[in-house]
């Protein structure tokens, strides 16, 4: 995983209603009605029973949990405090702090192994985005309030320390002079939820110091009124930590409570590790928050992934995290500094992610650190990596040993003599270097000679294989390679037929993490995970595990714009994809059934690449005059000298004017500047005259949008002025070809005539009247079906999505079948509109509604609702 912007959100209304007889589906807002039985089908599906093709393995559907976006502190591992041991501030280990032009810090190592030239110790793009520092963390979620007359201040220090793993505490000092109280507040994870008549189990470490007085806990609302309290009574002075405990049991609720540590008297005194605990999953101490664990457990994934991700790699060897840290009491934990820029407790560590996936019935996949970190050039020396090896030995020991082993009893002392269900490990995440391919033969040799039935996974990069590195470890070397999928809105429209194209080797592929990004998650990228999840399903003699990924986002902390699971302090919902998921699983079927499905034709009429047309530039100070519009029969119809700015859509992106008959944008730090044209623009040409007069890039013209993420580009000197050519921006319902480009600058303060000819399916750019590039758009495949046969009930499984606005009339007909039942179940999920999406205040907007589905036999017609993504469940012999 790597790092991308955060998205914006939109949500719109879902309601559902019956078809009617032979098509039970869900209704949009708008009335439409089914198509009459007499009418053709539109698509019709033929499947054969008697030609069984791959089978899909049990394996299949799994879930990835890495710590980002507060994903386990904060989210689903249930400690309430935040920053509970005051080690926020702590550097990273084989780190150090240097300060940029600009004032502020940033993280670089302290040393790379020898022989790597210094030009090349710069941490590259994109982990260089997470070594910002910013030391105003190092109390993060605390604060400090003086009530009455008393006086009080705090600061954390590394004096007297608590034990090995708490390299820091907070230092008070206090002084009431018998009136008033100083108050230690914490404020959570964005809030704590306090729900009335619920006991908070809470302890935290003393050393009083100097101090003599008085301590008082309580959870407090947002409005000041006290909800639950303890009084712990008088602390003398000394120079002992001892531990404190209590239950708080809330009277009221309030999910953005905060807890107090109240302190009357006078000395100096040292507090750490203050735990706050809810009532967890399945009652377990140092536990998880119920509603993620739920969620999860919902989904009966056949494996968990675990922790990473870039979690794995660390910024250095140094930092690395180590799972052996991990298996101990929480207090003994130092945690982690990871590459999404805080501090990880480690309180839902190594054995508690075990624990978890024999409580869910997951079998666990463990990803080990392989002495390769984030910054490439930093590798463990191939030669000395026997330890690091070791290492991940001793975590399969640790899961599977006997309680006789090393790593068996520390087990056992942690309260679970019985084995754990390990079966997967993968050595290291995303490493580019052809290098890797060793560091993986090495770990899997090791691993093979003491657990030959442990699964050992060979980590690509993010997309795609790693060619290079396979060939140095070997194919008949490997078990599983990991490729990532992270894909934009309607990439799998035109590549369905990605992994039947895939090269059939020795080793199957685990998709380790896959999603179609757009917004936050919504429909429309459902729809296409929808699609990617059945390619998988076909192609079961390759791909034998995948993960959606990430899993979770605390709403406060977003790290990566689409996750599964959103949350806050008190609430969760689940995205749409989900949902395709959680119901794809609960209908694998065993084994694929031969299907030929017969695709709607398009319509070569339709204007495709209709739309507003826009002026734009990047980066670059852009001047344009003398704007001329023609329709199809090339007569004018529109002329702007820019006299003002009347005809357009203002104020646009970047700082638009007009001056002297010219249209200028003079924001030269502005990616993109754009600004539309009020009126739409479906054929016909279009001439300006356009300049540069500064920045990095030329000029451009816009069209074929309604919105400014969505279109296409005449991009004139793109590139960082290096060509001109078509570029396409996101264009989730169109597949899109160009042809042709200019490979030259354009001059700065030089005027050009641009121009683009527009048809229905097709455009054409023009410098100075000279063709540039043509470009060639036809409507993306819109309906896809896949089907299968599941033994233990004799099913029928058929998997189909509509992209489509209009509701689609298919027929199954069934081939080498003795026996249909009358009756089956037609699950269908679906959305009024593409970018509807779930949200906290709506969770339930989009989720699968189960209908009967009547009417069977050998052919039969079944209407898909627009926008839908359709589960058949036909009982058939």
């Amino acid at each position: 995983m790597f790092f991308v912007p955060p998205k914006g959100n939109i949500t719109h209304n879902l309601k559902l209603a019956s078809l009617g007889v032979g098509a039970m589906a869900a209704a949009s807002s708008g009335p439409w009605s089914p198509p009459t039985a007499a009418q053709s089908p539109d698509a019709p599906i033929r499947i054969n029973l008697s030609q069984a093709k791959a089978p899909v393995p049990p394996s299949l559907y799994g879930i990835f949990m890495e710590e980002l976006s507060h994903a386990f502190d904060g989210g689903i591992y249930a400690e309430l405090i935040q920053n509970r041991s005051f080690e926020e501030g702590v550097l990273p280990p084989g780190m150090k702090l240097v300060e940029k032009d600009d004032g502020t810090l940033k993280m670089e190592l302290t040393k790379l192994p020898a022989g790597v030239p210094k030009d090349k110790w710069d941490m590259p793009w994109p982990w260089n985005m997470g070594c910002g520092w910013d030391p105003k963390r190092e109390l993060i979620g605390w604060s400090l309030h003086n009530e009455g007359s008393a006086t009080g201040d705090m600061i954390p220090t590394e004096a007297n320390p608590m034990n090995k793993a708490s390299s820091r505490s907070l230092k008070l000092t206090v002084s009431t002079g018998g009136a008033g109280w100083v108050e230690l507040v914490n404020s959570g994870y964005w809030g704590i939820h306090a729900q009335a008549d619920t006991d908070y189990q809470l302890k935290f470490h003393l050393r009083p110091g100097s101090f003599k007085g008085k301590v008082r806990a309580s959870l407090r609302s947002s409005e000041g009124k006290e909800l639950a309290s303890h009084d712990f009574g008088a602390v003398t002075p000394g120079e002992t930590w001892t531990r404190h405990a209590a239950t708080l049991k809330a009277t009221g609720t309030d999910p953005k409570a905060e807890f107090v540590l109240q302190f009357q008297g006078t000395g100096t005194l040292q507090l750490d590790w203050v735990s706050l605990f809810p009532p967890t999953y399945k009652n377990r101490p140092n536990g998880l928050r119920p509603d993620l664990a739920n969620h999860l457990e919902q989904m009966k994934p056949s494996f968990i992934r675990y922790p990473g991700g870039c979690y794995v790699e660390g910024h250095s060897f140094e930092g690395a995290p180590d799972w052996r840290t991990m298996v101990c009491p929480p207090e003994d934990r130092p945690g982690t500094w990871s590459v999404w820029q805080y501090r990880s407790t480690d309180g839902f560590g190594y054995h508690e992610f075990l624990q978890f996936c024999e409580d869910i019935g997951s079998n666990a996949l463990y990803v080990a650190f392989c002495g390769m970190t984030c910054h490439p050039e930093n590798n463990w020396p191939l030669d000395q990596i026997d330890p690091v090896i070791q290492q991940t030995l001793d975590a399969i020991e640790y899961a599977l040993g006997p309680v006789t082993s090393k790593w068996g009893a520390v087990r056992a002392k942690m309260g679970h003599p019985a084995p754990f269900p390990l079966k997967y490990i993968e050595i290291g995440n995303e490493h580019p270097p052809a290098l890797y391919g060793d560091y993986y033969k090495k770990f899997r040799a090791a691993i093979k000679a003491k657990y030959p039935d442990m699964v050992v996974i060979m980590s690509m990069f993010w997309s795609g294989l790693n060619p290079d590195a396979i060939a140095r470890a070997g194919d008949e070397n490997i078990d599983l390679v990991d490729e990532h999928s992270y894909k934009p809105s309607g990439w799998i429209r035109n590549n369905f037929d990605y992994f039947d194209k895939y090269p059939r080797k020795p080793w199957g592929v685990y998709v380790g993490e896959y999603a179609h990004h757009h917004a936050n998650g919504d429909w429309s990228a459902a729809m296409d995970d929808s699609v990617y999840l059945m390619m998988l399903e076909r192609n079961g003699d390759l791909v034998k595990m995948a993960s959606y990924a990430p899993l979770f986002v605390n709403v406060n902390h977003r790290s990566w714009g689409v996750n599964l699971i959103e949350f806050d302090s008190s609430r969760s919902f689940v995205h749409a994809s989900y949902h395709v998921q959680k119901t794809y699983a609960e209908n694998r079927p065993d084994v694929n059934l031969a299907t030929t499905v017969v695709k709607p034709p398009s319509d070569a009429s339709q204007s495709l690449l209709a739309g507003r047309f826009g002026l734009g530039g990047w980066s670059t100070l852009n001047e344009f005059k003398e704007l001329r519009v023609y329709d199809e029969n090339d007569k004018l119809v529109f002329s702007d000298d820019f006299a003002n700015l009347d005809h357009w859509d203002t104020p646009g992106k970047g700082q638009w004017k007009v001056e002297g008959g010219v249209l200028k944008q003079t924001d030269a730090g502005i990616a993109p500047a754009m600004l539309f044209l009020k009126e739409r623009f479906n054929k016909g040409r279009v001439t300006v005259k356009a300049r540069r007069t500064g920045g990095i890039e030329g000029f451009q013209l816009l069209f074929g949008t309604d919105r400014p993420e969505r279109g296409i580009v005449c991009n004139y000197g793109g590139w960082g002025n290096t060509k001109t050519s078509f570029e396409a921006l996101l264009t989730d319902s169109l597949t899109v070809r160009n042809h042709g480009e200019v490979l030259e600058p354009l001059e700065n303060e030089h005027w050009y005539e641009a121009s683009l000819v527009l048809g229905s399916q097709s455009a054409e750019m023009l410098l100075d009247g000279k063709a540039v590039s043509k470009l060639e758009a036809e409507p993306m495949p819109a309906f896809f079906a896949t089907a299968g046969y599941r033994k233990e009930d004799g099913m029928v499984i058929v998997k189909a999505t509509n992209y489509g606005a209009e509701p689609l009339l298919t027929e199954i007909r069934l081939e080498g079948v003795s026996q249909v039942a009358a009756n089956g179940e037609h699950i269908v999920i679906r959305a009024d509109q593409p970018a509807d999406e779930n949200t906290l205040e709506r969770p339930d907007l989009i989720k699968p509604v189960v209908q009967p589905l009547t009417g069977c036999s050998q052919s039969f017609p079944v209407t898909l609702p627009p926008h839908s993504v359709n589960v058949l469940r036909i009982p058939a012999k």
